[in-house]
C-alpha cells in the first residue's frame, strides 16, 4: 500500500500589497493582460506531475489527454491522477461610477461578455520567451524574455538580462523546478468602475499578481506543489474589502472513478483533503487509491 500524504500537495502563500490613495506618488504600472499570450508548462520536477497554465489554472481546463493537461498525477508517470484543476477568485465589494455598491468576483478561466470578450484574469505580456515553448521555468533558459518587465528599476543590472527571477531573488534557483508568470485583470469590464485614475481604459479591480509553482526535489518536499500568488492593488482606488478562494477540483481515481470521492477538513490546522470511498479506480490498475 502507498505511503501517502496528498493532503499536503498544495500549500498557499498569500501576500497581499493593498495600496491606498494615501500614497500620493504612487504611479501605477502599465502591466495589461492579454488572452493572445496564454501559455502552460508541465511542472514535473519531483513525484509529482501537473500542468501550470499562466492566467491562474492547475490542472487541466477540460477532457484532454494526461500528456498535454496533467490532472495533478502522482506518483509521476503512473497515469494515476487526484486532483482536476486547481482556480482562483479573488472578490471586492467597490462603489460604481453611479454610486451603488457591487460585489464583483474575477476568476481565471470560462467567463466572457456578451461579445464574447474575455472577463478572467489574463497573462502579462513580457514574462517568457515568446519564441520558445511554454511559460518561463527556472529549468530551461530558453524560456526565459530577454528582459524581466519588474526588473527594469535595478541601476546595476537593468531587467537581470540573462539571468532567472526567482522567488528567492536574482539567480537563486531551489532544488527543483520554479514557474513564473504575471497576470491581470484589466479586461474585465462587466461593471462601470474605473480603478485607476491614470488610465480610463482599464477596468477589474487594478490587480497585478505574480504567480509562482514550486516543486521540490528534496524530501520531504518530494510530494508537494506549493502556489505562490503575490497580490497588488495597482490602481489608484483603495480596496477596502477583499477576499481570496481557492478552488480545487478533486478527481481522486481519475476518470470513470470521480463519483465516490469524499472530502474532509481541519479547521484547527488549516487542513482539507480528499480520498476515495472504496480506494479502487479503473486506470489504478490493483494499486489502491491513496
Amino acid at each position: 500500500m502507498k505511503n501517502l500524504y496528498f493532503s499536503g500537495i498544495i500549500v498557499l502563500l498569500f501576500i497581499f500589497l493593498l495600496f491606498s490613495l494615501a500614497f500620493s506618488q504612487y504611479v501605477p504600472s502599465k502591466e495589461r493582460g492579454n488572452p493572445d499570450f496564454r501559455r502552460k508548462t508541465q511542472l514535473d520536477a519531483n513525484r509529482v506531475r501537473t500542468t501550470i497554465f499562466n492566467f491562474g489554472q492547475t490542472g487541466r481546463t477540460g477532457a484532454t489527454p494526461i500528456y498535454n493537461e496533467t490532472p495533478y498525477e502522482w506518483p509521476k508517470n503512473s497515469k494515476e491522477v487526484y486532483l482536476a484543476q486547481t482556480i482562483i477568485w479573488i472578490g471586492s465589494e467597490i462603489t460604481d461610477e453611479n454610486g451603488d455598491t457591487i460585489h464583483t468576483v474575477i476568476t481565471n478561466y470560462g467567463r466572457s461578455s456578451p461579445e464574447g470578450k474575455s472577463w478572467n484574469f489574463e497573462p502579462v505580456p513580457g514574462y517568457y520567451n515568446q519564441n520558445a515553448k511554454g511559460i518561463a521555468n527556472s529549468l530551461n533558459p530558453d524560456t526565459w524574455p530577454e528582459l524581466w518587465l519588474d526588473r527594469m528599476d535595478d541601476t546595476q543590472d537593468p531587467g537581470w538580462s540573462g539571468s532567472w527571477d526567482g522567488y528567492l531573488g536574482k539567480d537563486k534557483f531551489i532544488n527543483g523546478q520554479e514557474i513564473y508568470y504575471k497576470m491581470t485583470d484589466n479586461l474585465y469590464d462587466r461593471y462601470d468602475y474605473y480603478p485607476d485614475s491614470t488610465d480610463s481604459t482599464r477596468k477589474g479591480l487594478g490587480l497585478v499578481i505574480k504567480c509562482r509553482a514550486l516543486e521540490f526535489t528534496d524530501q520531504p518536499w518530494e510530494d508537494v506543489v506549493y502556489q505562490i500568488y503575490e497580490i497588488k492593488n495597482d490602481g489608484t482606488k483603495p480596496l477596502i474589502k477583499i477576499c481570496f478562494t481557492l478552488g480545487v477540483s478533486d478527481f481522486i481515481g481519475g476518470d470513470g472513478d470521480s463519483q465516490d470521492d469524499l472530502t474532509n477538513f481541519d479547521l484547527s490546522k488549516n487542513l482539507f483533503w480528499a480520498y476515495d470511498l472504496d480506494g479502487i479506480a479503473p486506470t489504478f490498475g490493483s494499486d489502491k487509491v491513496g
